[in-house]
């Protein structure tokens, strides 16, 4: 997992930096970057401002950094130890299948290729080495922990210890899901893009400064405190306004664009090297009452069409999954917290083999039918037996990798730059 955590640190925190070695292990070295970018990614994923709250940020810096060192040390043994090899095709196939997962999330190839600012045979040559060293930690590790096993009685000791700290099931459904997306009507986005259009021509034709229409019109909540100026890096912002924010020379006007957050013009300040100043102006489409009635009126034709038939239902569900971000489908005992509060809170009230009436919110709305719903509840050993034994072999393993972790480290040259 190192790596996809490199991936994500790479797009999200590469600024000017007055980088240089952080640590030292042996002779490896941990650079401030490295860390600072990890650390962020880190602390994004557990709602951590490093602006607001430095303290708990720091103490996920120093995390990383630990855990950084740890890696190094084992990489040193790993390395030293002539029965593990790493062969050119074991990379090459993990290394294509982490590109290949970037790539799917990130929308195609060439959506990583402008994301890294790489050709896709770059970003393979300036990762092989990273790929490398995680596949010979991943098998030295194996080798250190692979014969760690658990008794029954462990197991049990370990469940009297920490039952209380246990997860417990979470709740699960059965059902089938239709969304349809209240959209606004070809005429609303007609409108949208004739208004842009027309404040594009008037800055060309020097009527009016930018600046000033974008504090005039833009729908943009922070266009107060920033007027719509924002400096960022490639990989900040969504791809279809970066893919237009960078083909353009400073101090000139591109657009409408579409991206997810509505219709934009895109002035380019300043670049340099990846790092970008743009100011923009945004105007949203939002549905009106008409298009909520037309999206309500099509989902309860659905409805009569499938006749009270279940599997008729479930066919349409399926069909009706075009985009990623649409939640239609057949779901069989999912958990209920991957979907919104307005689904869940309908499952929990429907009755079981029934179908729902159309419900939703300003954005989307919903139809659905309901196999069953299984409520929380404690895991134990009856119940959880194979899951708890994972659990209880796992902490077993990390507490024999601490051991041997600290051992190492006494024999092992590790040295922290103090400036930072």
């Amino acid at each position: 997992m190192i790596l996809f955590l490199f991936f994500f640190s790479f797009l999200l925190s590469q600024e000017d930096l007055v980088d240089g070695v952080l640590a030292v292990v042996e002779n490896k070295h941990i650079l401030f970057s490295e860390v600072l970018g990890e650390s962020r990614v880190v602390a994004e994923q557990r709602g951590i401002n490093p602006q607001s709250s430095p303290l708990l940020f720091q103490q996920v810096f120093d995390s990383v950094l630990k855990d950084k060192i740890y890696l190094q040390v084992v990489l040193l043994s790993a390395e030293k130890d002539t029965l593990i090899e790493v062969s050119y095709d074991e990379i090459s196939r993990s290394l294509d299948e982490r590109i290949s997962l970037f790539s799917s999330q990130l929308g195609s190839v060439q959506d990583l290729e402008a994301a890294f600012g790489l050709s896709l045979g770059d970003i393979k040559n300036n990762y092989w080495e990273t790929v490398r060293e995680e596949l010979l930690i991943d098998k030295y590790k194996f080798l250190l922990l692979g014969n760690v096993s658990i008794t029954k009685n462990e197991v049990l000791s370990f469940y009297e210890s920490f039952r209380d700290s246990l997860p417990v099931f979470p709740e699960k459904a059965s059902f089938s899901l239709i969304e349809k997306s209240i959209a606004p009507s070809s005429s609303s986005i007609k409108k949208i893009k004739e208004k842009l259009s027309s404040i594009k021509d008037s800055v060309s034709l020097g009527l009016a400064s930018f600046d000033y229409f974008v504090k005039k019109h833009s729908e943009d909540p922070s266009v107060k405190d920033n007027a719509g100026i924002m400096q960022t890096i490639r990989g900040d912002l969504v791809l279809d306004y970066e893919k237009l924010a960078y083909s353009l020379e400073p101090g000139s006007l591109g657009g409408p664009i579409q991206t997810s957050f509505g219709y934009h013009l895109i002035m380019l300040l300043d670049r340099v090297g990846e790092k970008i100043t743009t100011q923009h102006l945004l105007l949203t489409a939002p549905p009106s009452s008409l298009d909520s009635l037309v999206c309500v009126s099509y989902l309860d034709s659905l409805l009569s069409f499938s006749n009270n038939d279940p599997g008729l239902f479930d066919s349409l569900a399926v069909t009706h999954k075009t985009k990623k971000e649409n939640l239609s489908g057949y779901y069989r005992e999912v958990e209920l917290s991957s979907f919104p509060p307005a689904i869940s809170s309908v499952i929990k009230d429907l009755n079981n083999y029934s179908f729902s009436s159309v419900f939703g919110d300003s954005r989307s709305l919903y139809v659905l039918y309901k196999y069953n719903y299984l409520s929380s509840s404690d895991r134990d050993l009856t119940n959880s037996w194979s899951f708890i034994e994972n659990i209880a072999l796992n902490k077993k393993r990390g507490d024999v990798f601490n051991v041997w972790i600290e051992d190492q480290i006494e024999k092992t040259y590790v040295k922290i730059n103090s400036v930072y």
